[in-house]
């Protein structure tokens, strides 16, 4: 675990590390999640080398400026002094994370368009992501809808067929989706077709050798 072994000079509930080493998203503060699960009580080791039993499994409720986010699978643990995110997680829930600058950037899916959050790397070399800080964004940015989010991240499948995978559970963490009425100007840009051929030509020869090509060559010195 990367920040365990490291306490912080300041405790802020609010505040979650992303973290490239730990292999679960874990929290102490049972307040921050909803949804949790009892049942789950694997075993976490600290970065102290402690074994600690975590007492469930729950989601965490993200306001972006793209709407709300849900972190599922984040882990229990009494105890741990700090929130962690996992990197490896994020990246398995679609999300892409890039770091450079001094900077952890998290991008909503491949395209790199929506930007999640940005987290700049504090003095111990980690990367501490405030989720207060987030919110007022998402009170003044425009907001995209988690229906249209899930539109183009499956490919711009049609809203009645992510309906159905929805109803299904064919697709882990797939929220309850709102068919939208607007056209998506993607879909519109993808089924342009092209102009057909004419099926008949508008001059066409009426008999042998009215019409005649010939290819004229001469050796090359």
């Amino acid at each position: 675990m990367f920040y365990a072994c490291h306490s912080a000079s300041v405790k802020n509930g609010s505040v979650w590390f992303v973290d490239s080493a730990c292999s679960n998203r874990m929290t102490s503060q049972e307040s921050a999640l909803i949804n949790i699960d009892r049942t789950v009580t694997c075993k976490v080791k600290m970065g102290t080398g402690d074994l600690v039993q975590a007492t469930g499994k729950g989601t965490l409720v993200v306001e972006t400026q793209y709407g709300k986010r849900y972190i599922n699978e984040v882990l229990l643990v009494p105890g741990l002094d700090e929130n962690l995110l996992s990197v490896g997680q994020m990246m398995e829930h679609g999300y892409y994370v890039l770091f450079g600058e001094n900077k952890a950037v998290v991008f909503d899916d491949s395209s790199l368009n929506n930007v999640v959050a940005k987290v700049s790397m504090a003095g111990n070399k980690c990367f501490p992501l405030s989720l207060e800080s987030m919110i007022p964004a998402a009170r003044k940015a425009s907001v995209v809808e988690d229906s249209w989010i899930w539109h183009r991240r499956l490919g711009h499948l049609n809203f009645a067929s992510m309906k159905k995978m929805q109803q299904k559970e064919m697709v882990v963490g797939l929220l309850v989706l709102t068919e939208m009425k607007e056209v998506c100007e993607g879909c519109v840009s993808g089924k342009h077709h092209r102009e057909k051929f004419d099926k008949e030509v508008a001059w066409r020869a009426s008999c042998p050798l009215i019409s005649a090509h010939g290819f004229v060559w001469t050796n090359a010195k």
